[in-house]
């Protein structure tokens, strides 16, 4: 590098030397242009405030930021996709983070990147163009569910048998109507439709009694739910007996709600859900906005489910704002040779199924068959052992009589 800007022929340069831009990105790659590049911090006064606008290296994505890592020595670390010095993507990347984002790659799309909790939870995929998993979906309240024993509300199925289930364990299920009547229509522990503001349990009325306690049967004889009380009562109606287990107090932590109640959303009737313990109109919930549906006015053109969002959620093999757009289902590759010659075999309408029974049959031996011929193969090594002694001694012998012979003719 000269020693002076304007070189040994004092001209004023207009570009860079190959050999300054050698050593300017030399340096920049070993970390020295960390305060070049950076942007400092930015202090305003917002009249009795200030307020400092943090930079790249905080580790909190700013404005104008695609990333941010931390300094030069945990970025390797903890982002290897982020240049530590301009928080922006490195040249090679395509993602920092995410679900969707795989060493920097962005997963093709369609690849599940958050499952479904529950049958009115939506499955949320991959876009390709982005590292985030999209927001979380699910099914627009009201839609029927666990068979038609419930409708879905708020991302769940609050179904009475599922209920009972979660506290019961197996076999835990619903009681019949009448332990519904007869306990919360008393207003008592085992029994109500919530508390007032003194604390006194408020009788339910007839149209709200399956909007209180929840009244289970069967399962197992303890909660499975550590921490909360329990009753089990034997009721006889016109001398049918009925079971009758409800559940007390609030588990911290648990989804369930508060002195054993049935949650919201629970089915009450046809087109009817508890709601704050009280058994109202399916419809209100729902809404009058509608996802949109093709010409014969069915929503998602029946190929999908409408969202929480109004939006079309379409089944595998559909798209667009309706899911009236038909796309090919893309197959994976074959894993291995065998299933590759397998898959060109069934794809090509030339080749049919060929069996061979005759093949089939004699390409293994019965363990009889084997053991027969195992026998078989010892016994003949024994016989010619045998043979082979008997040649053996009958040769010695003959050699000793003509020892003997040939003895007596010398004398």
């Amino acid at each position: 590098m000269a020693q002076s800007i304007v070189g040994l022929e004092n001209v004023q340069p207009y570009t860079f030397s190959e050999c300054s831009k050698t050593d300017y990105i030399e340096s920049l790659r070993s970390g020295n242009g960390f305060c070049l590049l950076n942007k400092p911090n930015e202090v305003r006064d917002q009249g009795d405030q200030v307020e400092v606008r943090r930079s790249c290296g905080n580790r909190v994505i700013d404005d104008g930021e695609q990333c941010d890592c931390g300094s030069i020595e945990e970025c390797p670390e903890l982002d290897p996709c982020c240049d530590p010095i301009t928080c922006r993507l490195t040249s090679e990347a395509q993602c920092a983070s995410g679900p969707c984002c795989s060493d920097c790659k962005l997963l093709a799309r369609g690849v599940v990147c958050r499952e479904s909790t529950n049958e009115c939870d939506l499955p949320e995929v991959c876009t390709g163009e982005t590292g985030q998993c999209p927001q979380d979906v699910y099914k627009k309240n009201g839609n029927p569910c666990s068979n038609n024993a419930g409708y879905c509300y708020n991302g769940v199925c609050p179904a009475l048998d599922l209920q009972c289930e979660q506290i019961w364990g197996y076999g835990g299920i619903a009681a019949d109507k009448q332990c519904f009547e007869q306990f919360n229509s008393k207003g008592s522990l085992n029994g109500h439709c919530g508390t007032d503001t003194s604390g006194h349990y408020i009788k339910c009325e007839p149209e709200n009694v399956h909007c209180g306690s929840l009244q289970c049967q069967k399962g197992s004889k303890q909660p499975m739910i550590i921490g909360i009380d329990h009753s089990r009562t034997i009721i006889s109606i016109k001398g049918e007996e009925y079971e009758c287990k409800s559940t007390t107090g609030k588990v911290e932590g648990s989804e369930m709600p508060g002195m054993g109640l049935v949650r919201d959303g629970t089915s009450c009737g046809d087109n009817l859900i508890c709601v704050n313990q009280t058994c109202i109109s399916l419809y209100p919930l729902i809404g009058n906005e509608k996802c949109p549906s093709n010409h014969n006015n069915n929503e998602c053109s029946g190929n999908g489910v409408c969202t929480n969002m109004n939006k079309c959620y379409c089944n595998l093999g559909w798209s667009g704002p309706d899911c009236s757009i038909q796309q090919d289902i893309p197959t994976l590759p074959p894993t291995t040779s065998s299933t590759e010659s397998a898959g060109k075999n069934s794809s090509d309408p030339k080749l049919g199924k060929k069996e061979t029974p005759y093949d089939s049959k004699n390409s293994t031996l019965s363990t009889g068959t084997m053991v027969l011929i195992l026998v078989g193969v010892v016994k003949g090594v024994f016989i010619c052992f045998a043979l082979m002694a008997v040649c053996y001694r009958y040769s010695s012998k003959i050699k000793v009589l003509e020892w003997v012979r040939s003895a007596r003719l010398t004398l």
